[in-house]
């Protein structure tokens, strides 16, 4: 695993800002598309003896994207993405695909993400219960304690992942404040997520 480690470390001080080939007309902004990072951040990791696999799925609330890297005889995920859309508009589901993985690569191999158009299109949910993704931006919003529940539960459901502690640990609060508004069986969910992060049940 060192290795692997020592080798992406490398790779990223290789790896320059993906040029802005893709523009949003309704944010009036330039990004970086998919296909763009991948031409970016590919040599350089290949360079280096790692490959990386994107596994990506769609489900009822909108994508979920996780990068893997291997080589070294080793292999490291990156941690899941989740970019919500409404199950109801076919483009937004691509959409939310295309975005969660762009997002979830770009983030992972440490370059910044200048896609103002997804992050802002996220950003305009205006829910309570937010969270906070590997990048430190908002990737979802909910009004409900029991909808932020299902979304943790796709986030956070291994606890044995060194980014999806991480993501819990930029949630811890708002994961308690969730907790402290719930009540029954949600109420009980969210000590059982606590207790599996924290080793200890939330009074």
């Amino acid at each position: 695993m060192n290795n692997l480690i020592q080798a992406l470390l490398k790779a990223q001080q290789e790896i320059v800002h993906a040029t802005k080939d893709g523009t949003n007309p309704y944010f009036k902004s330039g990004y970086a598309t998919l296909e763009q990072v991948i031409n970016t951040v590919k040599e350089p990791l290949n360079n280096n003896g790692i490959y990386f696999q994107q596994n990506s799925s769609l489900n009822e609330h909108g994508a979920v994207c996780e990068t893997v890297f291997y080589g070294h005889d080793s292999q490291l995920s990156a941690g899941m993405v989740f970019v919500p859309a409404d199950k109801h508009d076919p483009q937004a589901f691509g959409s939310a695909l295309t975005y969660a993985r762009r997002y979830s690569l770009s983030m992972a191999c440490g370059i910044g993400s200048s896609d103002d158009d997804g992050e802002n299109a996220m950003q305009r949910d205006k829910g309570k219960y937010k969270m906070i993704g590997h990048g430190g931006k908002v990737v979802l919003s909910r009004d409900s304690v029991e909808e932020y529940l299902k979304d943790c539960g796709r986030m956070l459901k291994d606890n044995n992942n060194v980014m999806t502690k991480k993501i819990y640990k930029l949630n811890k609060e708002t994961i308690h404040q969730a907790h402290e508004d719930s009540d029954g069986e949600v109420k009980d969910s969210y000590a059982r997520l606590i207790e599996l992060y924290e080793g200890k049940t939330s009074e």
